[in-house]
């Protein structure tokens, strides 16, 4: 389903017994999000806050009372960012959860806007959940637009190959089994309300 689509996502919840939600869904090339924000920011903000709606309602452990801040046992909104958020990489050469966000896309500003509310739905109705901010992944089944695997095609198609700026720009990869058991680690083992 479109995560955009309130009336399906509350279906969803409705019928399935959805005790966890990873938020994986998402417009992710930066190119195109210069190209069409609009569907960026509909899909990662506005589709995130449907998410945060239907899991708020159906999670409560009283959900006629608009005030309750108690959940079922084991329930968990797990938001699945980027390290965008935080713009150019410094001098340090790493960023760390603490940083302030800076996001310099329309992506990388609509995953920013995200994570807040995902924030903001802790902090005001309690909803428990956490955040992952993860460098570029890449692995088996990755689109052929991204940074890689476009490489390696053009490369055997004897094309030429993309350079961004000065070419001077540096990049962290993590293979997609590391993301998915970090993920998977937060899921069962983060402290709530945290990145």
């Amino acid at each position: 389903a479109d995560i955009r689509d309130r009336e399906v996502i509350e279906q969803i919840f409705k019928t399935e017994n959805i005790d966890m939600v990873v938020n994986f869904a998402a417009e992710s090339h930066v190119d195109r999000s210069i190209e069409e924000p609009e569907v960026f920011l509909t899909t990662n903000i506005i589709g995130t806050q449907v998410l945060l709606d239907a899991a708020k309602k159906y999670w409560k452990i009283n959900p006629d009372d608009k005030y309750c801040k108690e959940y079922k046992e084991g329930v968990k909104f797990l938001q699945v960012s980027t390290d965008e958020v935080y713009g150019a990489l410094g001098e340090t050469g790493m960023f760390v959860e603490t940083m302030p966000l800076m996001p310099n896309s329309p992506y990388s500003a609509s995953k920013a806007s995200a994570d807040m509310i995902v924030r903001a739905y802790n902090e005001t109705f309690g909803l428990p959940m956490n955040i992952t901010r993860c460098s570029n992944n890449y692995g088996p089944y990755q689109f052929p637009e991204k940074l890689i695997p476009l490489m390696i095609n053009n490369c055997l198609k004897e094309k030429d190959l993309p350079v961004y700026g000065d070419g001077m720009q540096v990049r962290d990869w993590l293979h997609v089994s590391d993301h998915c058991t970090a993920i998977d680690t937060v899921l069962h083992k983060g402290k709530d309300g945290e990145v």
